[in-house]
């Protein structure tokens, strides 16, 4: 019985790559958790924090960070508020103030 030739390796060593910090859209909170969150914080004071306006479960709100992520801000119950939901909600109006664009009057 003949012995097989054995091929060299065609495959190229990657180099290790340096760690690098997490974005902040990375950092964020998804899925159950998120949702748990939600529940909770809406469960505590289901009225808007800005406007004052009772909100709906699940679509009548949105969950904010009151400083944003990219800013600085931490993904934590504490950084988080209930905002009214909707192009004229409060949640539209302060997500453009945080991001610096003119509000339509």
């Amino acid at each position: 019985m003949a012995k097989y030739a054995m091929l060299k390796p065609r495959a190229v060593v990657a180099q290790p790559r340096r760690a690098i910090a997490p974005s902040p859209s990375e950092q964020r909170m998804t899925g159950r958790k998120l949702q748990a969150r939600r529940l909770r914080l809406w469960s505590a004071c289901p009225y808007c924090a800005n406007c004052g306006k009772l909100t709906e479960f699940p679509q009548g709100f949105e969950l904010d960070h009151k400083v944003p992520l990219h800013q600085g801000g931490a993904d934590t119950d504490d950084n988080c508020q209930i905002l009214c939901a909707g192009a004229d909600g409060c949640h539209a109006a302060k997500t453009a103030d945080d991001l610096g664009h003119r509000q339509k009057r």
